[in-house]
């Protein structure tokens, strides 16, 4: 994958209420008004969301009008999700816990700088 891809997906990910819209969908089919009740964005925000995620082909709207994810948004979800349970043990981590081992950063700790 060309760097650029994957630069275009964290963007995605990574605007406001994006990834919590893509996370609630990964139980199954929500409405707009579920998904706006557990994500607690304003309307048109979460609107725009929505649409950038069916552009990008990760949701669509099913036989009842609410939204699921794709098949593209499942194998996204099967990367999404690994990554979720790195982020729970790295933010389990303290400050110290965290800073490798020699780096320049513990360096200038260590020294009080």
């Amino acid at each position: 994958m060309a760097p650029e891809h994957l630069l275009a997906i964290v963007d995605l990910l990574g605007r406001r209420y994006t990834l919590e819209v893509f996370w609630c969908l990964r139980g199954g089919s929500s409405s707009f008004r579920a998904l706006a009740a557990r994500v607690g964005a304003p309307e048109s925000q979460l609107t725009q969301r929505v649409r950038e995620l069916r552009e990008a082909g990760l949701v669509e709207v099913d036989e009842v009008g609410e939204y699921r994810l794709t098949n593209h948004g499942r194998r996204l979800l099967g990367v999404v999700e690994p990554l979720a349970g790195w982020a729970e043990g790295w933010a389990a981590l303290s400050p110290r816990q965290r800073v490798p081992r020699g780096s320049a950063r513990q360096a200038a700790d260590e020294l009080g700088g």
